[in-house]
């Protein structure tokens, strides 16, 4: 989606140059393309995917690929998504948004886990990198609620490009109980034959 009145969105990435601009860009880490933002002009760009954990998790982690291109000479990060704000917006970010929430809120009541926010300091333009977000509490407390994972960019100063490749979720379901009745029982008789092996001989007749 795209901020009414932005410049540019995201489109497929190959090779080594962006979609539009045609600016010199690391090729897709995982295979031939990617996704990737790049306008002639300001603009507000998410991409968005809704998903639902429906089964207790013991672990799981958010797995990405991130390629920034900022294009300007620094960061600019107020807390909106807004690019036709009156203040510099110059940022990306990665979250876990609530259901039913706007997909350029930046609220505390719509972000439920930011995964990865630039920050005014940070290197202006970074290859493909992985990231690992642990995200297991925030989908264990949200159960069969449909959530959204978003990957957003919004630029007014220069040009940016946000590449996203090898998005996935990594989990460990929780056994089923006929699964730890299994391990109990099998734990059960490993304890009974290691006693009685410790028996008497007498107690063992």
């Amino acid at each position: 989606m795209d901020q009414t009145g932005s410049e540019g969105t995201f489109a497929l990435q190959t090779g080594t140059t962006s979609p539009l601009n045609g600016m010199t860009v690391p090729a897709p880490p995982g295979g031939t393309r990617a996704a990737m933002t790049d306008a002639a002009g300001p603009g507000s760009h998410v991409l968005l995917q809704t998903f639902m954990l429906t089964a207790p998790v013991v672990a799981a982690s958010l797995e990405f690929d991130l390629f920034v291109g900022n294009r300007a000479d620094a960061f600019f990060t107020p807390a909106t998504l807004a690019f036709d704000t009156p203040t510099l917006n110059q940022q990306a970010r990665v979250d876990i948004l609530a259901a039913g929430a706007d997909p350029f809120a930046t609220s505390s009541s719509s972000v439920l886990l930011s995964a990865l926010q630039t920050a005014v300091g940070s290197p202006l333009v970074s290859g493909y990198t992985h990231y690992s977000v642990d995200v297991s509490g925030i989908l264990n407390s949200h159960l069969n609620t449909p959530l959204t994972l978003r990957f957003a960019e919004v630029d007014n100063v220069n040009i940016f490009q946000l590449g996203v490749d090898n998005v996935d979720f990594q989990t460990s379901a929780v056994p089923e109980p006929s699964t730890w009745a299994i391990c109990t029982a099998g734990l059960l008789f490993g304890v009974l034959l290691s006693a009685a092996r410790s028996l008497p001989p007498i107690l063992k007749r």
